[in-house]
């Protein structure tokens, strides 16, 4: 259930993972609303396990606990022969993004023997379908070591070797800085914040740079793929800061991604509070 696209209040949705139910809810929806979409999932539903997560603006505000059943045992998600291992009640983020499954799958298409750079990568699971897809090499960049070790953990569950591939705790934008036009498929999935023990990152303010090294460390022909969920930089403010960061390089957008219309759908009007259609995906060819 994904707010009004599916006729329910904005700010909450509903994920299954396996037998599992999360509910999502934002922080500026009202307790009683809450509490309602909760009794009725639960009634309805009848989960053997339901996790609510509250998203508060700071995310050090928000909370997940258990509502029904317990959330102790990890719970294993099958998405064509890759497996992902999910922990649902352990933070606020399960381990997951369920709404880029239909990116993940297209991106398989052109990973086939192909150098890829998985950034900010979290728990790979592009890294995992790259790997399934035939990729030469795969390697995960993120500023979490437990992030990539749960990759490492969903390489191993889909039946591949980690150790073929890499693995770096780093700054993304420093990883670009080094090294020269050595990849041929970089996927890049930023958060809109976030930060290192020096550094702190915000997409917008760091676009321009984040794109300049993804262009530079791409080479001739290759692949890069650009994602985002801030509601402000939709997919025409995205490709135009790729094509500033070509410095003569010709950029062009073969493919346009967003939500998945049969998993996630859109309410066809505005409306008040509603995040909308706020997945915007690039696939983009650079000669």
């Amino acid at each position: 259930m994904n707010g009004p696209g599916d006729g329910a209040p904005a700010g909450i949705s509903v994920d299954r993972y396996g037998d599992a139910v999360v509910l999502n809810v934002r922080a500026e929806v009202p307790s009683t609303v809450r509490e309602a979409y909760a009794a009725a999932v639960a009634a309805v539903l009848e989960p053997p396990t339901l996790v609510e997560k509250v998203w508060a603006p700071r995310r050090a505000d928000s909370t997940s606990r258990v509502l029904v059943g317990d959330a102790d045992a990890p719970v294993d998600v099958f998405e064509d022969d890759a497996t992902f291992r999910c922990l649902l009640d352990d933070d606020i983020q399960t381990g997951l993004f369920l709404d880029h499954r239909d990116t993940r799958r297209s991106v398989r298409a052109f990973c086939g023997g192909a150098e890829v750079l998985n950034a900010f990568a979290y728990t790979c699971a592009f890294s995992v379908h790259a790997a399934l897809a035939g990729a030469s090499r795969v390697t995960s960049v993120d500023v979490s070591r437990r992030a990539l070790a749960r990759g490492r953990e969903n390489m191993t569950l889909s039946g591949l070797s980690p150790d073929d591939h890499r693995w770096f705790d780093d700054d993304v934008l420093e990883h670009l800085a080094r090294g020269g036009a050595d990849y041929d498929v970089i996927v890049l999935d930023p958060p809109l914040y976030g930060r290192t023990k020096k550094k702190r990152f915000a997409l917008l303010k760091d676009l321009d740079r984040l794109a300049e090294g993804a262009i530079r460390r791409l080479r001739p022909g290759g692949r890069l793929v650009f994602s985002t969920h801030a509601l402000d930089l939709d997919s025409g403010r995205l490709r135009r800061a790729v094509e500033r960061a070509g410095a003569g390089r010709r950029v062009r957008v073969l493919e346009t991604l967003g939500l998945p219309a049969w998993d996630h759908p859109v309410a066809p009007r505005d409306v008040d509070g509603d995040r909308g259609d706020y997945l915007h995906t690039l696939v983009l060819g650079v000669d």
